[in-house]
Protein backbone atom coordinates (compact mmCIF):
# COMPACT_ATOMS: atom_id res chain seq x y z
CA UNK A 1 0.00 0.00 0.00
CA UNK A 2 1.34 3.49 -0.74
CA UNK A 3 1.37 6.15 1.53
CA UNK A 4 -1.57 7.94 -0.30
CA UNK A 5 -3.51 4.89 0.11
CA UNK A 6 -2.36 4.52 3.71
CA UNK A 7 -3.25 7.94 4.47
CA UNK A 8 -6.55 7.00 3.26
CA UNK A 9 -7.49 4.58 5.17
CA UNK A 10 -6.13 5.89 8.19
CA UNK A 11 -8.25 8.95 7.81
CA UNK A 12 -11.62 6.61 6.88
CA UNK A 13 -10.59 4.32 10.12
CA UNK A 14 -10.20 7.68 12.36
CA UNK A 15 -14.16 9.10 10.36
CA UNK A 16 -16.01 6.01 10.89
CA UNK A 17 -17.33 6.09 14.69
CA UNK A 18 -18.48 9.79 14.02
CA UNK A 19 -20.80 8.28 11.12
CA UNK A 20 -21.81 5.76 12.86
CA UNK A 21 -24.58 7.05 15.00
CA UNK A 22 -24.20 8.46 18.55
CA UNK A 23 -20.89 7.51 20.07
CA UNK A 24 -21.39 4.41 23.04
CA UNK A 25 -21.09 5.90 26.51
CA UNK A 26 -18.46 3.97 28.45
CA UNK A 27 -20.36 1.73 31.53
CA UNK A 28 -17.51 3.40 34.09
CA UNK A 29 -16.30 7.27 34.79
CA UNK A 30 -13.28 8.43 32.90
CA UNK A 31 -11.03 9.14 35.32
CA UNK A 32 -8.14 11.82 34.59
CA UNK A 33 -4.77 11.02 35.05
CA UNK A 34 -3.59 14.62 36.44
CA UNK A 35 -2.49 14.34 39.68
CA UNK A 36 -4.46 15.85 42.27
CA UNK A 37 -4.60 15.84 46.30
CA UNK A 38 -5.12 13.28 48.12
CA UNK A 39 -7.87 13.33 51.06
CA UNK A 40 -8.26 10.69 54.26
CA UNK A 41 -4.23 9.58 54.36
CA UNK A 42 -2.16 10.78 56.98
CA UNK A 43 0.71 11.81 54.10
CA UNK A 44 0.47 15.07 51.98
CA UNK A 45 2.36 13.60 49.09
CA UNK A 46 -0.33 10.78 47.52
CA UNK A 47 -1.76 11.80 44.44
CA UNK A 48 -4.32 9.66 44.08
CA UNK A 49 -8.22 10.95 45.08
CA UNK A 50 -10.35 9.24 47.17
CA UNK A 51 -13.80 9.27 46.16
CA UNK A 52 -17.37 7.74 47.03
CA UNK A 53 -19.60 5.26 44.45
CA UNK A 54 -22.83 5.35 44.46
CA UNK A 55 -24.97 2.75 41.45
CA UNK A 56 -28.59 3.14 40.51
CA UNK A 57 -30.24 1.91 37.18
CA UNK A 58 -27.84 2.38 34.47
CA UNK A 59 -25.83 5.27 36.71
CA UNK A 60 -23.07 4.89 38.30
CA UNK A 61 -22.00 8.31 40.30
CA UNK A 62 -18.96 9.22 42.54
CA UNK A 63 -17.86 12.69 44.35
CA UNK A 64 -14.47 13.38 45.22
CA UNK A 65 -14.47 13.26 49.26
CA UNK A 66 -12.18 16.36 48.84
CA UNK A 67 -14.24 19.88 48.73
CA UNK A 68 -12.34 22.83 47.90
CA UNK A 69 -12.61 26.66 48.24
CA UNK A 70 -13.00 29.31 45.39
CA UNK A 71 -13.90 32.84 44.82
CA UNK A 72 -17.15 32.48 42.94
CA UNK A 73 -19.31 35.75 41.54
CA UNK A 74 -16.56 37.81 44.51
CA UNK A 75 -17.53 35.25 46.96
CA UNK A 76 -15.92 32.31 48.28
CA UNK A 77 -17.12 29.28 48.45
CA UNK A 78 -17.08 25.46 48.52
CA UNK A 79 -17.01 23.59 45.67
CA UNK A 80 -17.41 19.51 45.09
CA UNK A 81 -17.11 17.43 41.82
CA UNK A 82 -18.71 14.23 40.91
CA UNK A 83 -18.08 11.94 37.81
CA UNK A 84 -21.07 10.13 36.13
CA UNK A 85 -20.74 7.04 33.73
CA UNK A 86 -23.28 8.74 30.89
CA UNK A 87 -23.77 11.89 29.62
CA UNK A 88 -25.49 14.39 31.31
CA UNK A 89 -28.36 16.60 30.53
CA UNK A 90 -29.21 18.65 33.51
CA UNK A 91 -28.32 18.96 37.55
CA UNK A 92 -30.30 20.88 40.04
CA UNK A 93 -28.79 20.83 43.76
CA UNK A 94 -31.99 21.76 46.96
CA UNK A 95 -32.64 20.80 50.59
CA UNK A 96 -36.13 20.08 51.33
CA UNK A 97 -38.70 22.70 49.98
CA UNK A 98 -35.44 25.30 48.82
CA UNK A 99 -33.10 25.62 46.31
CA UNK A 100 -29.97 25.02 47.67
CA UNK A 101 -26.04 25.83 46.28
CA UNK A 102 -25.60 25.58 42.67
CA UNK A 103 -25.21 22.36 40.97
CA UNK A 104 -22.97 23.07 36.89
CA UNK A 105 -22.52 20.57 34.61
CA UNK A 106 -18.24 21.06 33.80
CA UNK A 107 -17.96 18.40 31.35
CA UNK A 108 -20.18 15.61 28.80
CA UNK A 109 -19.96 13.42 32.33
CA UNK A 110 -18.53 16.21 35.25
CA UNK A 111 -20.44 18.19 37.57
CA UNK A 112 -19.83 20.52 40.52
CA UNK A 113 -22.12 21.49 43.13
CA UNK A 114 -20.88 24.97 44.71
CA UNK A 115 -22.14 26.26 48.15
CA UNK A 116 -21.58 29.69 49.09
CA UNK A 117 -19.58 30.89 52.27
CA UNK A 118 -22.27 31.63 54.85
CA UNK A 119 -25.95 30.34 55.42
CA UNK A 120 -25.79 27.95 53.01
CA UNK A 121 -22.55 26.64 53.96
CA UNK A 122 -23.18 26.69 57.46
CA UNK A 123 -26.48 24.47 56.96
CA UNK A 124 -24.88 21.40 55.02
CA UNK A 125 -21.50 21.63 57.68
CA UNK A 126 -23.58 21.38 60.68
CA UNK A 127 -25.30 17.91 59.52
CA UNK A 128 -28.51 19.21 56.83
CA UNK A 129 -28.09 16.32 53.89
CA UNK A 130 -28.17 17.48 50.17
CA UNK A 131 -29.75 16.66 47.23
CA UNK A 132 -28.72 16.98 43.77
CA UNK A 133 -30.67 16.17 40.60
CA UNK A 134 -28.87 14.29 37.74
CA UNK A 135 -30.67 13.92 34.50
CA UNK A 136 -28.67 11.95 31.45
CA UNK A 137 -29.23 11.72 28.17
CA UNK A 138 -29.29 7.98 27.64
CA UNK A 139 -29.76 5.04 29.76
CA UNK A 140 -32.88 3.72 31.78
CA UNK A 141 -33.86 5.97 33.79
CA UNK A 142 -32.40 9.02 32.72
CA UNK A 143 -33.57 10.48 36.01
CA UNK A 144 -32.17 10.20 39.46
CA UNK A 145 -31.14 12.21 43.15
CA UNK A 146 -28.04 11.61 44.52
CA UNK A 147 -27.86 12.79 48.62
CA UNK A 148 -24.52 13.63 49.98
CA UNK A 149 -23.43 14.95 53.47
CA UNK A 150 -20.81 17.60 54.22
CA UNK A 151 -18.51 17.62 56.99
CA UNK A 152 -15.60 18.92 58.41
CA UNK A 153 -12.84 16.64 58.95
CA UNK A 154 -9.03 16.67 60.01
CA UNK A 155 -6.40 15.03 58.13
CA UNK A 156 -2.63 15.21 57.05
CA UNK A 157 -1.16 14.87 60.39
CA UNK A 158 2.13 15.48 61.01
CA UNK A 159 4.43 15.12 64.12
CA UNK A 160 4.67 13.60 67.49
CA UNK A 161 2.58 10.38 68.70
CA UNK A 162 1.93 11.96 71.99
CA UNK A 163 -0.75 13.85 70.02
CA UNK A 164 -3.57 12.48 68.84
CA UNK A 165 -6.19 14.75 67.24
CA UNK A 166 -9.43 13.24 65.86
CA UNK A 167 -10.43 13.24 62.27
CA UNK A 168 -14.24 13.96 63.24
CA UNK A 169 -15.29 17.75 64.06
CA UNK A 170 -18.94 17.10 65.13
CA UNK A 171 -21.59 19.74 65.45
CA UNK A 172 -23.43 19.83 68.52
CA UNK A 173 -25.62 22.04 70.33
CA UNK A 174 -24.06 24.15 73.06
CA UNK A 175 -26.14 27.39 74.20
CA UNK A 176 -23.60 30.33 74.09
CA UNK A 177 -25.25 33.64 73.63
CA UNK A 178 -27.06 33.46 70.72
CA UNK A 179 -25.62 30.83 68.23
CA UNK A 180 -26.26 27.61 69.78
CA UNK A 181 -24.05 25.81 67.26
CA UNK A 182 -20.56 24.47 68.12
CA UNK A 183 -18.22 22.25 65.89
CA UNK A 184 -16.34 20.13 68.17
CA UNK A 185 -13.33 18.19 68.00
CA UNK A 186 -11.38 16.39 70.21
CA UNK A 187 -7.60 16.00 71.27
CA UNK A 188 -5.80 13.06 73.50
CA UNK A 189 -2.93 14.22 74.91
CA UNK A 190 -1.39 13.19 78.44
CA UNK A 191 -0.65 17.14 78.89
CA UNK A 192 -0.87 20.02 81.55
CA UNK A 193 -1.96 22.26 78.87
CA UNK A 194 -2.61 22.24 75.01
CA UNK A 195 -2.26 25.27 72.40
CA UNK A 196 -3.59 25.53 68.85
CA UNK A 197 -2.30 27.93 66.75
CA UNK A 198 -3.01 29.32 63.31
CA UNK A 199 -3.61 32.57 60.79
CA UNK A 200 -7.08 32.01 61.27
CA UNK A 201 -9.67 30.12 62.48
CA UNK A 202 -8.15 28.93 66.05
CA UNK A 203 -10.78 26.91 68.12
CA UNK A 204 -11.36 27.53 71.83
CA UNK A 205 -9.85 24.51 73.63
CA UNK A 206 -11.22 23.64 76.71
CA UNK A 207 -10.06 20.27 79.10
CA UNK A 208 -12.07 17.50 79.48
CA UNK A 209 -10.12 15.47 82.14
CA UNK A 210 -6.33 14.66 82.48
CA UNK A 211 -5.62 13.53 79.04
CA UNK A 212 -8.77 15.13 76.52
CA UNK A 213 -9.37 18.26 75.23
CA UNK A 214 -12.18 19.80 73.56
CA UNK A 215 -11.52 22.24 70.16
CA UNK A 216 -14.55 24.22 69.94
CA UNK A 217 -15.17 26.36 66.66
CA UNK A 218 -18.47 28.61 66.14
CA UNK A 219 -19.33 29.09 62.59
CA UNK A 220 -16.93 31.84 61.32
CA UNK A 221 -13.75 30.07 62.72
CA UNK A 222 -14.83 26.81 61.70
CA UNK A 223 -14.85 28.25 57.96
CA UNK A 224 -11.55 29.95 58.11
CA UNK A 225 -9.90 27.29 59.68
CA UNK A 226 -10.97 25.36 56.36
CA UNK A 227 -10.40 27.94 54.01
CA UNK A 228 -8.10 27.79 52.34
CA UNK A 229 -7.38 23.99 53.17
CA UNK A 230 -3.68 24.24 52.15
CA UNK A 231 -2.55 25.71 55.69
CA UNK A 232 -2.38 23.64 58.76
CA UNK A 233 -3.07 24.22 62.33
CA UNK A 234 -0.68 23.35 64.96
CA UNK A 235 -0.61 22.03 68.15
CA UNK A 236 1.22 22.49 70.88
CA UNK A 237 1.18 20.30 74.27
CA UNK A 238 3.39 20.79 77.71
CA UNK A 239 3.46 17.27 78.49
CA UNK A 240 2.60 15.93 81.93
CA UNK A 241 5.61 13.49 82.04
CA UNK A 242 7.81 16.37 81.14
CA UNK A 243 8.70 17.77 77.92
CA UNK A 244 6.64 19.55 74.66
CA UNK A 245 5.19 17.68 71.84
CA UNK A 246 3.90 19.24 68.41
CA UNK A 247 1.81 17.90 65.71
CA UNK A 248 -0.04 19.81 62.74
CA UNK A 249 -3.40 18.90 60.82
CA UNK A 250 -5.26 20.29 58.40
CA UNK A 251 -9.32 20.51 58.17
CA UNK A 252 -11.16 20.11 55.04
CA UNK A 253 -14.67 20.06 54.01
CA UNK A 254 -15.40 16.52 53.05
CA UNK A 255 -18.11 14.55 51.40
CA UNK A 256 -18.93 11.81 53.83
CA UNK A 257 -21.49 9.95 52.71
CA UNK A 258 -23.45 9.69 49.22
CA UNK A 259 -26.39 7.64 47.93
CA UNK A 260 -28.75 7.63 44.83
CA UNK A 261 -32.25 6.72 43.72
CA UNK A 262 -34.16 6.33 41.05
CA UNK A 263 -37.50 7.41 43.35
CA UNK A 264 -39.12 10.38 44.68
CA UNK A 265 -36.10 11.25 46.96
CA UNK A 266 -38.73 12.96 49.68
CA UNK A 267 -39.54 9.18 50.14
CA UNK A 268 -36.49 7.63 50.16
CA UNK A 269 -35.02 9.79 52.12
CA UNK A 270 -38.10 11.45 54.59
CA UNK A 271 -36.18 14.39 56.62
CA UNK A 272 -35.65 12.67 60.30
CA UNK A 273 -38.07 13.16 63.48
CA UNK A 274 -37.42 13.59 66.90
CA UNK A 275 -36.07 10.36 68.34
CA UNK A 276 -37.25 8.92 71.49
CA UNK A 277 -33.88 8.39 73.39
CA UNK A 278 -32.64 12.23 72.48
CA UNK A 279 -35.73 13.86 73.35
CA UNK A 280 -35.44 12.15 76.47
CA UNK A 281 -31.92 13.17 77.28
CA UNK A 282 -32.70 16.64 76.37
CA UNK A 283 -35.73 16.41 79.01
CA UNK A 284 -33.36 14.56 81.48
CA UNK A 285 -30.90 17.60 81.62
CA UNK A 286 -31.19 20.11 84.68
CA UNK A 287 -32.22 23.22 84.14
CA UNK A 288 -30.02 25.42 83.24
CA UNK A 289 -27.81 23.12 80.87
CA UNK A 290 -25.78 24.54 78.05
CA UNK A 291 -24.17 21.57 76.33
CA UNK A 292 -26.27 18.93 74.66
CA UNK A 293 -23.50 17.27 73.04
CA UNK A 294 -24.34 13.83 75.79
CA UNK A 295 -27.70 13.81 73.63
CA UNK A 296 -26.78 13.44 70.00
CA UNK A 297 -25.77 15.46 67.66
CA UNK A 298 -26.68 19.60 67.01
CA UNK A 299 -29.58 18.25 64.43
CA UNK A 300 -30.89 15.49 66.23
CA UNK A 301 -31.23 17.61 69.42
CA UNK A 302 -32.43 21.02 67.46
CA UNK A 303 -35.33 18.15 66.10
CA UNK A 304 -36.53 17.65 70.08
CA UNK A 305 -36.26 21.06 71.57
CA UNK A 306 -39.83 22.61 70.20
CA UNK A 307 -41.96 18.75 70.67
CA UNK A 308 -45.08 19.58 72.25
CA UNK A 309 -46.58 16.33 72.88
CA UNK A 310 -43.85 13.40 74.21
CA UNK A 311 -46.55 10.77 72.95
CA UNK A 312 -45.80 11.94 69.22
CA UNK A 313 -42.17 11.06 70.10
CA UNK A 314 -42.42 7.63 71.51
CA UNK A 315 -45.10 5.19 72.42
CA UNK A 316 -47.11 5.14 75.53
CA UNK A 317 -45.06 3.12 78.05
CA UNK A 318 -45.72 1.96 81.82
CA UNK A 319 -44.43 3.91 85.05
CA UNK A 320 -40.69 3.48 85.44
CA UNK A 321 -37.95 5.39 87.25
CA UNK A 322 -34.94 6.83 85.51
CA UNK A 323 -32.16 7.62 87.40
CA UNK A 324 -30.53 11.20 86.43
CA UNK A 325 -27.60 13.51 87.66
CA UNK A 326 -28.42 15.36 90.87
CA UNK A 327 -24.80 16.40 91.41
CA UNK A 328 -26.33 19.91 91.37
CA UNK A 329 -28.36 19.67 95.01
CA UNK A 330 -25.03 18.21 96.11
CA UNK A 331 -24.08 21.94 97.97
CA UNK A 332 -27.65 22.27 99.66
CA UNK A 333 -27.63 18.83 100.95
CA UNK A 334 -23.95 19.72 102.46
CA UNK A 335 -25.69 22.78 104.05
CA UNK A 336 -28.19 21.00 105.53
CA UNK A 337 -25.68 19.07 107.24
CA UNK A 338 -24.11 21.74 108.95
CA UNK A 339 -24.64 21.98 112.60
CA UNK A 340 -24.73 18.59 114.27
CA UNK A 341 -23.53 18.93 118.12
CA UNK A 342 -22.99 16.12 120.74
CA UNK A 343 -26.62 17.22 122.08
CA UNK A 344 -28.63 17.01 118.48
CA UNK A 345 -27.33 15.42 115.79
CA UNK A 346 -29.09 15.22 111.98
CA UNK A 347 -27.97 14.48 108.46
CA UNK A 348 -28.72 13.35 105.04
CA UNK A 349 -27.57 11.12 102.63
CA UNK A 350 -26.48 11.94 99.15
CA UNK A 351 -29.73 12.88 97.16
CA UNK A 352 -30.90 10.54 93.79
CA UNK A 353 -33.21 11.58 91.60
CA UNK A 354 -35.50 10.31 88.95
CA UNK A 355 -37.59 10.99 86.02
CA UNK A 356 -40.83 9.67 85.03
CA UNK A 357 -41.95 8.02 81.05
CA UNK A 358 -42.24 11.42 79.10
CA UNK A 359 -45.83 9.35 77.53
CA UNK A 360 -47.05 7.23 79.96
CA UNK A 361 -49.73 4.47 79.29
CA UNK A 362 -51.46 6.06 82.41
CA UNK A 363 -51.70 9.22 84.92
CA UNK A 364 -48.45 9.43 87.20
CA UNK A 365 -49.07 9.19 90.57
CA UNK A 366 -47.16 9.95 93.82
CA UNK A 367 -48.51 6.72 95.00
CA UNK A 368 -47.04 5.01 91.67
CA UNK A 369 -43.92 6.90 92.22
CA UNK A 370 -42.81 6.15 95.46
CA UNK A 371 -44.30 2.13 94.93
CA UNK A 372 -41.70 2.09 92.02
CA UNK A 373 -39.18 4.16 94.64
CA UNK A 374 -39.52 1.46 97.37
CA UNK A 375 -39.02 -1.23 94.73
CA UNK A 376 -35.14 0.20 93.79
CA UNK A 377 -34.50 0.35 97.64
CA UNK A 378 -34.27 -2.66 99.83
CA UNK A 379 -33.82 -0.60 103.27
CA UNK A 380 -37.10 1.84 102.03
CA UNK A 381 -39.48 1.61 104.99
CA UNK A 382 -42.99 0.10 105.02
CA UNK A 383 -45.40 3.00 102.71
CA UNK A 384 -48.17 2.86 104.99
CA UNK A 385 -46.47 4.67 107.20
CA UNK A 386 -45.90 7.53 105.39
CA UNK A 387 -47.99 10.53 104.38
CA UNK A 388 -49.46 11.61 101.19
CA UNK A 389 -49.23 15.59 100.84
CA UNK A 390 -48.87 18.58 98.23
CA UNK A 391 -46.66 21.87 98.63
CA UNK A 392 -48.44 23.24 101.71
CA UNK A 393 -48.12 19.82 103.34
CA UNK A 394 -44.04 20.16 103.24
CA UNK A 395 -44.03 21.79 106.31
CA UNK A 396 -44.63 18.81 108.46
CA UNK A 397 -41.06 17.21 107.50
CA UNK A 398 -37.99 18.54 109.55
CA UNK A 399 -36.52 18.56 106.22
CA UNK A 400 -38.20 21.17 104.14
CA UNK A 401 -38.53 23.95 107.63
CA UNK A 402 -36.43 26.54 109.29
CA UNK A 403 -35.69 24.70 112.41
CA UNK A 404 -32.93 23.54 115.07
CA UNK A 405 -31.52 21.40 113.16
CA UNK A 406 -30.96 22.57 109.36
CA UNK A 407 -31.70 24.97 107.06
CA UNK A 408 -34.52 23.49 105.10
CA UNK A 409 -36.30 26.72 103.33
CA UNK A 410 -33.09 26.77 101.66
CA UNK A 411 -32.87 23.01 100.79
CA UNK A 412 -36.40 23.62 99.23
CA UNK A 413 -35.49 26.63 97.34
CA UNK A 414 -32.34 24.06 95.87
CA UNK A 415 -34.63 21.45 95.08
CA UNK A 416 -37.13 23.66 93.60
CA UNK A 417 -34.97 25.05 91.39
CA UNK A 418 -33.47 21.86 89.63
CA UNK A 419 -37.16 20.19 89.52
CA UNK A 420 -38.07 23.19 87.96
CA UNK A 421 -40.59 24.32 91.19
CA UNK A 422 -44.32 24.34 90.55
CA UNK A 423 -46.88 21.93 91.19
CA UNK A 424 -45.12 19.29 93.84
CA UNK A 425 -46.81 16.09 95.16
CA UNK A 426 -45.24 14.48 98.18
CA UNK A 427 -44.97 11.28 100.39
CA UNK A 428 -43.26 12.37 103.55
CA UNK A 429 -42.02 9.61 106.58
CA UNK A 430 -41.02 9.98 110.02
CA UNK A 431 -40.28 7.05 111.99
CA UNK A 432 -38.48 6.54 115.00
CA UNK A 433 -35.47 3.90 115.56
CA UNK A 434 -33.74 2.69 118.62
CA UNK A 435 -31.09 4.98 120.50
CA UNK A 436 -29.96 4.18 123.75
CA UNK A 437 -30.65 7.24 126.11
CA UNK A 438 -31.82 9.44 123.24
CA UNK A 439 -33.66 10.01 120.75
CA UNK A 440 -33.48 9.23 117.08
CA UNK A 441 -35.81 9.31 113.94
CA UNK A 442 -35.72 8.31 110.19
CA UNK A 443 -36.81 10.44 108.15
CA UNK A 444 -37.59 10.60 104.41
CA UNK A 445 -39.35 12.41 101.44
CA UNK A 446 -40.18 11.58 98.16
CA UNK A 447 -41.04 14.64 95.62
CA UNK A 448 -42.96 14.12 92.16
CA UNK A 449 -42.74 17.65 90.13
CA UNK A 450 -45.51 16.62 87.50
CA UNK A 451 -44.54 19.54 84.82
CA UNK A 452 -40.88 18.15 84.82
CA UNK A 453 -41.94 14.43 85.71
CA UNK A 454 -38.27 14.73 88.14
CA UNK A 455 -38.63 12.85 91.28
CA UNK A 456 -36.80 13.46 94.10
CA UNK A 457 -35.83 11.28 97.14
CA UNK A 458 -34.52 11.89 100.38
CA UNK A 459 -32.90 9.71 103.19
CA UNK A 460 -32.09 11.67 106.20
CA UNK A 461 -31.98 11.61 110.11
CA UNK A 462 -31.93 13.41 113.34
CA UNK A 463 -31.89 12.73 117.08
CA UNK A 464 -30.89 14.83 120.55
CA UNK A 465 -30.09 13.71 123.84
CA UNK A 466 -32.43 12.30 126.46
Amino acid sequence: MNSRTLGLACLVAFAAPACSGPVAEPTAPVESTEAVETTGTTTAGATAVERLYAAEGSLTLSFETLGTFETRNGVRALVLHATANRYLSNVFSYVPDDAFGEANIISERRLEVVLPEGHELNSVLSGLPLFVTVDTFTGTPTHYTARIEVAPRFYDFQGSNSVWVSSDVTPYYVVNGNNPLVYRGRVDAAASALTVTAPDGVPTVARVDADTFNLDWNYTAMHQAMDPHTTPLTFNAALTAGGTAQKTGRVVARVTSLALTTGDAYDVWPSPSCQPATYDCVQNKPTGTTDFSSCGTYRQVTRCLYVANACDVGTPQPLSLTAIDASALEPARVAWNLGSNNGAWHGLEPITAFRTPSCPSSPTTIQGVVAKVAEQDQSFPDVAGGTYTDRAGLAQSILFTNNYYGDGAALLQAIDAYAGGGTVQAWLYTQGVPCHNCHEFDTRAVLYYPATRKVVVLDGYYGYDS
